[in-house]
């Protein structure tokens, strides 16, 4: 490890690139920071005697966004179990930081790359309505090919777990997309039968739930599973040849996100079932990962796989992290459908496009004028410029319906079913590439200045 820098503080002005990650999939995969240090004992608090907060979040493809302050800053943050340190990775032009305390540092984490470059920062203050945290210690990651913002559609600038759960007993309300923090010491255990109580274990700052997994034909196992709410995904699963866990066949091999060390894809399946406690999902679908870029994310040797939010969402949850016990209620999306892309095309925000819209006729899109005989001409203003976004495809699978249509990597997305990309959100495109089996889909696209039309059909690949 390089020795601390001299300069203690560390002002970052700068166009900070954030993040590749997958939409539907966009995952951050816990993002395990393998790195043992040791710092000064960190907290976060209620300020002015309030015991009780709530805290309403923006859910997009299926991660947890809270808005949080950092050295006086907002930024925006995933709340994500699977991670036990913050992290930041995104800043803009506009964004003027100071951290404090700073050193050099690597971190590794999931995928098949090299270590990457951080900066660690130490005695950092962070503020979130009420609730203050001092002595936090943060990572800044620097590396220009990460890019969240691009997957989500809006500025990601970072991940919060654990430094922030750890002290608090924290309800998310997806329904009413709902945060409640509250102190230990006022939280009432819930009365209503619908909760169940399940019980927490931890390893390095992560929770973890005890659940079992079958296999299509008879192979049933007990996993341990991360609960992760930082993966957008519903199951993953470690391959374990030892003691017979591979992947049932049919199944393909999918993107499913970017690790801090690199792209991750696994082999995408469904099972028979997955339960834990008294709550049971019948063929789920799940990925397997196979080793290579999962070493890091086995040093935990008794964990299975996770548990991302395709699940969780399901529920109403309570993290009481003080006394390691979880309580869920299932909600009215409990027994929807698990879906997974049938296109194969994976689609980022390339920027924003300047595009000419129609304006509803008033008074003022009219001016009259007397013509040489005396006629009145009125004219009207119709239309109007502004900028909407461009998607374009970073990633297509190979031999995905997208891939054998001729969709290329790059393609700019022009309308989908006669449907302006640009007045889509890429949830709403993401909602589409998860369509019915047998859906038709036209695709059209601008590739190096020609639009060319493309026709496919959802297929069931499982």
């Amino acid at each position: 490890m390089k020795t601390r820098n001299k300069v203690n503080y560390f002002v970052i002005l700068v166009t900070f690139i954030t993040m590749l990650k997958t939409i539907q999939k966009f995952v951050l995969i816990g993002f395990g920071l393998w790195i043992n240090l040791g710092f000064a004992q960190s907290k976060m608090y209620f300020t002015n005697g309030i015991h009780k907060q709530k805290i309403p979040f923006e859910f997009h493809h299926n991660l947890i966004i809270i808005p949080m302050e950092v050295n006086g800053v907002e930024l925006n943050f995933i709340l994500d179990t699977g991670a036990s340190k913050t992290v930041i990775f995104t800043l803009n032009e506009r964004d003027s930081l100071v951290l404090n305390n700073t050193q050099n540092v690597e971190l590794r984490g999931m995928g098949t790359g090299e270590p990457i470059q951080a900066i660690l920062s130490e005695q950092n203050n962070t503020k979130l309505g009420h609730i203050i945290g001092v002595d936090q210690t943060i990572y800044m990651v620097y590396d220009e090919h990460f890019d969240f913002s691009s997957k989500v559609g809006m500025t990601i600038h970072g991940i919060i777990g654990y430094e922030f759960l750890k002290n608090f007993v924290t309800t998310i309300d997806f329904t009413k997309k709902l945060i409640i923090v509250e102190n230990t010491s006022h939280f009432k255990i819930p009365e209503s039968k619908k909760f169940s109580r399940l019980d927490l274990t931890f390893h390095q700052n992560k929770p973890y739930l005890d659940g079992k997994i079958k296999l299509p034909g008879s192979l049933e196992f007990d996993a341990k599973m991360l609960i992760d709410t930082g993966n957008s995904d519903a199951l993953w699963v470690f391959e374990d040849h030892e003691k017979n866990v591979l992947c049932p066949t049919p199944y393909f091999i999918d993107y499913l996100g970017e690790g801090l060390s690199g792209s991750i894809e696994g082999k995408r399946t469904k099972i028979q079932s997955f339960q834990f406690g008294e709550y049971k999902f019948e063929n789920p679908t799940i990925a397997f990962l196979d080793s290579t870029a999962t070493t890091y994310a086995r040093v935990f040797e008794e964990r299975n796989g996770s548990i991302g939010n395709q699940i969780i969402n399901r529920f109403k949850i309570i993290l009481d992290y003080p006394n390691k016990t979880l309580y869920l209620k299932k909600n009215n999306t409990f027994s929807k459908e698990f879906r997974y892309n049938r296109t194969g095309i994976e689609l980022s925000y390339f920027g924003k496009v300047l595009v000419e819209n129609k304006v509803i006729p008033s008074e003022n899109n009219y001016t009259n004028h007397e013509n040489e005989n005396g006629h009145v001409v009125s004219f009207m203003i119709d239309y109007e410029y502004e900028f909407k976004p461009l998607y374009g495809i970073y990633k297509i699978r190979k031999d995905s319906p997208a891939d054998l249509a001729g969709l290329k990597v790059n393609d700019m997305l022009y309308s989908i079913d006669g449907k302006l990309a640009h007045e889509l959100e890429l949830e709403e495109i993401n909602h589409i590439f998860q369509g019915d089996i047998g859906r038709n889909l036209t695709i059209q696209v601008d590739r190096n200045g020609i639009r060319y039309t493309f026709k496919l059909q959802l297929k069931d690949l499982l």
